[in-house]
């Protein structure tokens, strides 16, 4: 660590003449350190007004960075930032920007991270510019509404893993009552923090109507908490459909590495981003038959997420840039 640190430190001091001399050359002795910023997006929604939303975060050279919510015409003609500080709400006052979902009636959801271990859901319009408040519960990392704001699907860690399916009604999340069966295994998809000889790895929620999709790795089953040695990575992942009217799953193909999900709007297909250290990509998935087509191309895909009459969709590339292609 020691020797890391001195050879930085070293690299840091004959690079200052060279960035000084950038800087003045620009255009004066403007700030340095600007030069040096990183710029990072996460979590695009494709809203009703024809915009996308997604959060922006500049993270400096001291390592410090605070999100801001932005949005951006999908022809690249317009770009603006919408929110640049969380609102105060009597729920989560002081928070933090932590993730974007869809929100209901096309609104923005938006996700505030509250203290250690609380995440408020709050929908944003943006023709009114206010927020109304949707759930408060323990600390999550992905939601999806389903009938408007009345219940949906939230992720939320746990200790026996990074990822577990929760149920979201009445403004609060509850673990799933009851086990789920899908190819002829029975395990626990909330990742609850006992019994975790039960539980399996289940991430990505996507729902539409009655009828959840999300991410789980079979083989994770009796393996939780997962051991340093092994990486969420060389698990088998597998796309699943869950009918709440039914209380049924079914596994609907196998999926090459961990995905975000977004479902089309008719419900018939299903896009995975894979961000896996072994492949990356985007894949649309036929639900009815479970053929899957890679779609575009790119190491790392995260978020998409569908246009509102289904043609299109955008993803992240990288955390780096938003990717528009065609749905097919």
């Amino acid at each position: 660590m020691g020797t890391g640190r001195s050879h930085v430190r070293t690299l840091r001091t004959a690079l200052t003449p060279v960035l000084v001399l950038a800087v003045i050359l620009l255009g004066g002795c403007g700030r340095v350190t600007g030069l040096l910023d990183r710029v990072s997006l996460f979590h695009p929604v494709w809203a009703a007004d024809g915009w996308v939303y997604y959060l922006r975060e500049v993270t400096s050279t001291s390592g410090s960075g605070v999100a801001e919510v932005w949005r951006q015409r999908p022809d690249g003609s317009a770009e603006e930032p919408v929110l640049t500080r969380a609102p105060e709400v009597s729920t989560c006052e002081a928070g933090l920007f932590s993730f974007l979902f869809a929100g209901p009636g096309g609104d923005l959801g938006v996700a505030l991270e509250c203290g250690w271990d609380e995440t408020a859901l709050l929908s944003y319009s943006p023709a009114d510019k206010t927020f109304e408040p949707l759930a408060s519960t323990r600390f999550l990392v992905d939601a999806a509404l389903v009938h408007g704001a009345d219940r949906g699907f939230v992720q939320a860690p746990r200790e026996c893993g990074p990822g577990g399916i929760q149920l979201l009604a009445d403004g609060k999340a509850y673990e799933f009552g009851s086990p789920v069966t899908v190819g002829g295994a029975t395990f626990n998809l909330s990742g609850g923090d006992t019994d975790c000889e039960s539980t399996v790895l289940a991430r990505s929620p996507a729902a539409l109507g009655d009828r959840l999709f999300f991410i789980t790795a079979p083989d994770s089953l009796g393996r939780l908490p997962l051991p340093p040695e092994v990486s969420p990575d060389d698990l088998t992942w597998h796309l699943t459909e869950w009918d709440v009217g039914s209380a049924t799953a079914r596994f609907v193909t196998e999926l090459p590495g961990i995905a975000d999900l977004a479902v089309s709007p008719d419900g018939r297909s299903v896009i995975a981003a894979v961000s896996s250290d072994h492949v990356g990509g985007v894949w649309s998935v036929d639900v009815g038959t479970g053929k899957k087509t890679r779609i575009a191309d790119g190491a790392d895909a995260y978020d998409p997420s569908f246009s509102p009459d289904g043609k299109r969709f955008v993803y992240v590339e990288g955390f780096k840039r938003l990717r528009f292609a065609e749905a097919r």
